[in-house]
């Protein structure tokens, strides 16, 4: 791929700030909005979307709107990885879904961010922003705690450097040294909860999924409406997120 015009900038650089952007919008968006939003000039927004287009990475509405394409879907659900980890946890998130009546998703570290893989939705479930191959506030939920507490990814760790975080709710923990303590206790239960942090109403409790070796691989959470007593269904989680490590290789 060629070099970039724009110093300090590669042509690799400016086509993920512009997927990016676009996966992190909740509706399609504008070339207008994209360049905003990726720091990216419009004319060579256009270009780049143009080739992704054609490559099925993103895809343009009727409205001349843009979103992400299937072809981009397709190319991450085939990593091996992530692949044979729905595998192992689809069951076990299907039983505690149906036990508890919730909603269950599955979580891993992004940029900067949670990425839900998976999620099943029980009988009883409350609305929620989790969606599969959407992104989730690492801070302001029980998934994203977790996730900060075990993971040792370098750009998950520089959520914790931020000196003031978003707040979603007046709930939503801000400040950096509050929630450095908050994680070294879900490190010592192995669980992590988020009460009506991200959106007023819910409350979540996540637990960590490790691989045969011991390392760290994703969070599973329960969310649940805030009147929930999510202290009970704490051990379930963990129960359940036990019986996924313990099916999983160590290569997972």
């Amino acid at each position: 791929m060629p070099t970039s015009n724009e110093p300090g900038r590669s042509s690799t650089n400016r086509v993920f700030a512009i997927l990016h952007a676009c996966r992190r919008s909740p509706t399609p968006m504008t070339l207008t909005e994209i360049s905003r939003r990726s720091g990216i000039p419009v004319a060579t927004a256009y270009r780049l979307s143009r080739e992704l287009i054609a490559e099925g990475a993103l895809e343009r509405n009727d409205d001349g709107s843009l979103q992400i394409g299937i072809g981009l879907w397709e190319l991450g659900s085939a990593a091996p990885r992530q692949r044979g980890l729905r595998r192992a946890a689809r069951p076990v998130m299907q039983s505690l879904a149906g036990h508890t009546r919730t909603v269950v998703h599955l979580a891993v570290a992004g940029h900067h961010e949670a990425v839900c893989v998976d999620k099943v939705a029980g009988p009883r479930a409350v609305a929620n922003i989790a969606e599969v191959a959407g992104s989730l506030p690492l801070h302001a939920t029980g998934v994203g705690k977790v996730i900060l507490a075990y993971s040792d990814d370098p750009d998950v760790c520089a959520v914790l450097q931020c000196t003031s975080l978003r707040r979603y709710t007046a709930r939503t923990i801000a400040g950096p040294g509050r929630l450095a303590a908050e994680l070294a206790g879900v490190r010592d239960a192995q669980v992590g909860y988020s009460r009506g942090e991200l959106t007023v109403g819910t409350t979540s409790v996540a637990a960590p999924v490790f691989d045969a070796e011991g390392r760290f691989v994703a969070a599973l959470g329960v969310l649940a409406p805030e009147a929930e007593q999510v202290d009970r269904l704490a051990p379930e989680v963990r129960r359940a997120a036990d019986a996924i490590s313990r099916r999983l290789p160590a290569n997972a």
